[in-house]
């Protein structure tokens, strides 16, 4: 039966759902270090609003001014707001978290100095929810609360711990609580500053340049302790940032220096702040893609692979179609991102398509491997193995035409079969003629020959098509032997069962033909046509009248050793006009050289004229009193024929 293609649609559609949960899966920490490098193509702040960002910086050399670490002195941070009031800063925001209280004089000194100054003043904020305690909570909301604040938590990427989008205000009891950089922006610009509820991914632009001390960012930077020694204007209408560069506080992985390891693989996050704070002023963002535009994008592709690799095209076409789509999505996404409109998901898509091509490339070839062996069973039982090998290969078109090559060509035919199966029955007929018909198919096959067709109880075939037989005049010779062998065999096992069959008759011929597919648009057959096959079925059917099994013409005998075959008339066919020399193959049991040397000078006598021709042959019949051919020439020479030369009018 034919292999059935099973699941249609169905199978594609599991296809394209496998294949991008896959990509979906395979993708979830490949697709945020894709969208890194993105990242760098997409708008930066310009210069001007990069310029008008200051960041001051508390280090170890301050710590080292003050007569404890921790918590940082707050009279120090009390002088820094009135030094920065007092140069015309455009805003000041303390990245330094107050969550607790220190010497009371300081705590009063530095909230005295925020509430006189002129300039606008944000303090770092947290709750309970970013992980402080009760008591802390309740002095951040106490202190930090009450005056100008903004969340200072940076979300960090649950894969791998890296601060890629920008943090969203939050609501909690029905407030709303902007982040730090908002409340910069709004205090500095007098509007709520946009992008508050996007998820967004942060622009580091300029920022991937990482200088060799480790402190990335194209803003000026100073240590906080060296503020007042320094020019007004260094700060005039600038927004200064405040924060800590210190080596276990507040550092935070980046996709700028993400892989570096330990610590010289985190920033400030003041340096963080201060590029939020620089995308926020310049108005840019980049939505990053939600969940589920992942999965429907991973599903769109992967079921326009599946749409592709349903198209009737070849591998190679197949193949440049769906390289075609890829390079389509990614020149999209280039320019979605590279116009700041949006970060597609990178690789889970693309993934996903090459994944469902994959998995249906991979379905097709075995339902191609199927119905190849299919071909190759169900043709095989019609024609050559050969041929079919080659057609499932496709190194055989199926279309008509041919080409004129050198072939062998070897017919056979059962003696009297015809007359015989009109006196069987329908299954004994059947029980006879397919074991026969089974057994000299597979010695055509063993010996290497294309069978051409099966007529009734003949079976024709050839050598030197559709592969190339330099040796093809040898092997026909060896397979009449090995065919003549079996048939002879098959009619003692047929006699003992009380069915006369007739001998099988074989005829060769070697010369050119026109090979190839010959018949109509819906059916034709890989065949031979030309003057060497007809001369092939006249040898065969010239058996009759000369009495042997196989006869072969000149054209194969040349390559046949003399001692292996001899010569047996020189026929002019039906339809010629010229005398063919024609020769019998003689297997290695009819091998006698004195027999074999008796008729060969009875032979050449005839064929010369001489008269003692006749006395020849009856010395060569006295060594086989059952040869054929000496009977018919003796008979011939005595009924005052001369020559070797017979005229056959049938067949």
């Amino acid at each position: 039966m034919r292999p059935e293609r099973r699941g249609g649609w169905q199978l594609e559609v599991a296809a394209v759902v496998l294949a991008s949960l896959l990509a979906l899966l395979a993708a979830s920490r490949l697709d945020p270090l894709a969208g890194d490098i993105a990242v760098s193509f997409a708008p930066s702040p310009p210069g001007e609003t990069l310029s008008q960002i200051v960041v001051a910086v508390v280090t170890e050399d301050t710590l080292a001014t003050f007569p404890y670490r921790s918590p940082i002195d707050r009279e120090f941070l009390a002088s820094l707001v009135r030094r920065l009031d007092g140069a015309g800063a455009a805003a000041v925001g303390i990245d330094i978290l107050l969550d607790q209280p220190s010497l009371p004089h300081k705590d009063k000194a530095l909230f005295s100095a925020i509430d006189e100054a002129s300039v606008p003043v944000v303090l770092a904020y947290a709750t309970g929810a970013d992980g402080l305690t009760d008591r802390q909570a309740a002095f951040a909301a106490k202190n930090v609360a009450s005056r100008g604040h903004g969340l200072i938590a940076l979300p960090r990427d649950e894969i791998d711990g890296v601060v890629r989008h920008l943090p969203l205000e939050r609501a909690e009891h029905g407030e709303t609580t902007r982040t730090f950089t908002q409340a910069l922006v709004e205090a500095v610009a007098a509007n709520r500053s946009n992008g508050g509820g996007t998820r967004s991914r942060i622009l580091y632009g300029n920022g991937a340049q990482v200088p060799e001390n480790g402190v990335p960012g194209p803003f000026a930077l100073y240590p906080a302790h060296l503020i007042p020694l320094l020019p007004d204007a260094w700060f005039a209408g600038k927004i200064v940032l405040v924060g800590t560069d210190l080596p276990t506080i507040d550092r935070h992985p980046t996709p700028m220096v993400a892989g570096r390891g330990s610590a010289a693989g985190t920033i400030p996050g003041v340096i963080i702040h201060a590029h939020i704070l620089a995308q926020r002023l310049a108005g840019l963002s980049l939505p990053a893609s939600p969940p589920w535009l992942r999965i429907a994008a991973s599903l769109a592709l992967a079921g326009l692979a599946a749409l592709a690799l349903s198209l009737p095209f070849p591998p190679r076409r197949l193949v440049l179609l769906l390289g075609v789509g890829l390079a389509a999505y990614a020149g999209l996404a280039a320019w979605l991102v590279s116009s700041g409109t949006w970060l597609p998901p990178l690789v889970a898509p693309p993934l996903a398509a090459l994944a469902t091509a994959g998995l249906l490339a991979w379905r097709r070839w075995q339902t191609e491997r199927s119905e190849r062996a299919f071909l190759r069973l169900a043709f095989s039982r019609y024609v050559s193995p050969s041929v079919v090998e080659r057609i499932a290969s496709g190194r055989l078109a199926l279309e008509l035409g041919g080409e004129k090559r050198k072939v062998t060509y070897l017919f056979t035919d059962l003696e009297g079969f015809t007359s015989l199966s009109e006196h069987l029955e329908p299954s004994a007929l059947t029980d006879i003629l397919n074991p026969y018909l089974d057994e000299m198919c597979r010695l055509m096959t063993e010996h290497g020959a294309t069978i051409d067709k099966i007529i009734g109880d003949a079976v024709v075939g050839f050598f030197g098509a559709p592969d190339d037989d330099p040796e093809q005049e040898v092997h026909a010779v060896a397979l009449a032997i090995a065919l003549d062998d079996f048939a002879q065999g098959y009619r003692l096992k047929i006699t003992a069962r009380g069915i006369h069959l007739g001998a099988t008759r074989i005829g060769l011929h070697t010369g050119e033909a026109v090979i190839g597919n010959f018949g109509g648009s819906r059916f034709f057959d890989y065949t031979g046509i030309g003057d060497t096959v007809n001369t092939a079925a006249r040898l065969e059917g010239a058996n009759r009248f000369l009495g042997t099994r196989i006869l072969m013409s000149e054209t194969v005998a040349v390559r046949c050793p003399v001692s292996e075959c001899r010569p047996a008339a020189d026929l002019v066919l039906k339809g010629r006009t010229t005398p063919l020399p024609c020769f019998e193959p003689l297997a290695a049991r009819q091998r006698d050289p004195a027999w074999q040397s008796a008729y060969r000078k009875a032979f050449a006598a005839m064929r010369a004229g001489n008269a003692e021709a006749a006395s020849l042959f009856e010395a060569s019949l006295r060594l086989r009193p059952d040869d054929p051919l000496a009977l018919l020439h003796l008979r011939r020479l005595q009924a005052g024929e001369t020559g070797a030369t017979l005229v056959l009018e049938g067949k």
